[in-house]
């Protein structure tokens, strides 16, 4: 089997834990928007949402502090001018504006021009977009970390934080996991926990259904069962299913227990319910030898035509007698029969004694003639 049978009977409290565990990790590992942070030559300070490209190097732990510079040209599908010389201390960012070739291209000429990071902005939107690449050999080349920012904050920086106003940023970092990081394990632990519920319910069905067809007679068992046609007479009068009495000719199935049904009554509840009797409870299970049971009874009891003798044991005539009977006679006519067997052998036996009395009298006189 693949999985072992401890996994198997996991319940579903323990499948519905480990599930909530799951996305509760995943709720919490959701890409959060990281913040650029900027302050002016007068000391103010403001927050930006930005969003980091999928591409290129992270930010470090503790940010990334630069002067803001405006891209020329200002979409940076073409190599850019490179940052001023004047300032060797301080590391520099370079601004771009979205549209006319591909993220990872912009970015490259940025780093190319000497520049430490990225921000492209988008335009006529304020929705943040997550960069990525398509082309491997550009992406590989790619050392600076990017963001991306709406059109409303990269006027805000523009106005208030650029280099020639004295104002300069600090990109903070993000500190959640790429989305292919954490989703396909997510994913495949939540389809490992499907799979592992789909088992447990599949097992769970098939126990139950063998549980349930050796709780029930099967066809060829029901056929063992005796079937009686109703006479008017028999010791039967209402079946106790459907609580009809019983009519000339019903067909009647005669249970072990010696309690009989109506066949269309009785028969479904064996199949389809339990292979108990309806009243008793009692198991209804056939015997396989019932026939053959039968016949050794027969062939080993006393001969009916036999001579009963003194040393007959009444209990095994007695019971001869009794397996001879009809089974689902009442008890009250079973024994009045046995009686009336037990007074004809009584009979039997007191005739032979006084005629065994007699001839040992008969012998006892002949001797006492012989003496004399």
């Amino acid at each position: 089997m693949l999985l072992s049978l401890g996994m198997l009977m996991l319940s579903a409290t323990q499948i519905y834990t480990i599930f909530t565990v799951q996305l509760f990790a995943f709720l919490n590992l959701l890409p959060v928007e990281a913040d650029i942070a900027a302050y002016s030559f007068d000391n103010k300070t403001e927050n930006f949402d930005d969003l980091p490209a999928r591409f290129g190097y992270r930010l470090p732990s503790d940010g990334l502090k630069g002067f803001l510079i405006g891209a020329r040209p200002e979409n940076a599908c073409e190599p850019i001018e490179p940052p001023p010389r004047d300032n060797l201390t301080g590391a520099f960012i370079v601004l771009i504006k979205r549209f006319d070739c591909n993220f990872d291209i912009k970015v490259l000429n940025a780093q190319k021009a000497g520049y430490k990071a990225a921000i492209v902005h988008n335009v006529d939107s304020d929705d943040l977009i997550s960069m990525g690449s398509n082309d491997l050999d550009v992406m590989k080349q790619i050392d600076i970390p990017s963001v991306f920012v709406s059109e409303v904050t990269a006027n805000s920086l523009k106005e208030d934080y650029t280099y020639d106003k004295g104002g300069h940023v600090v990109l903070m970092p993000d500190f959640s996991l790429p989305l292919e990081y954490y989703l396909i394990p997510f994913l495949i632990i939540v389809g490992i926990c499907l799979i592992l519920i789909v088992v447990f319910m599949i097992t769970k069905f098939v126990q139950d259904r063998h549980r349930a067809r050796r709780s029930r007679l099967r066809k060829d068992q029901l056929k063992k069962l005796p079937i009686h046609k109703y006479k008017k007479g028999d010791n039967y009068d209402v079946c106790a299913i459907c609580l009809d009495e019983y009519e000339e000719g019903d067909k009647l199935r005669v249970l072990p227990c010696s309690h009989a049904y109506h066949s269309k009554c009785v028969d479904p509840w064996l199949t389809k319910t339990k292979k108990t009797c309806p009243v008793c409870k009692q198991k209804v299970v056939p015997s396989q030898g019932d026939s053959d049971s039968d016949s050794e009874e027969g062939d080993s009891g006393p001969d009916e035509n036999e001579e009963v003798s003194e040393s007959t044991p009444l209990l095994r005539s007695l019971a001869s007698t009794s397996a001879h009977s009809f089974g689902t006679m009442s008890g009250a006519s079973r024994s009045e029969q046995d009686q009336e067997s037990f007074r004809v052998r009584g009979r039997r036996a007191g005739q032979q004694r006084q005629r065994g009395r007699g001839h040992c009298g008969d012998c006892g006189g002949a001797d006492a003639a012989a003496l004399l």
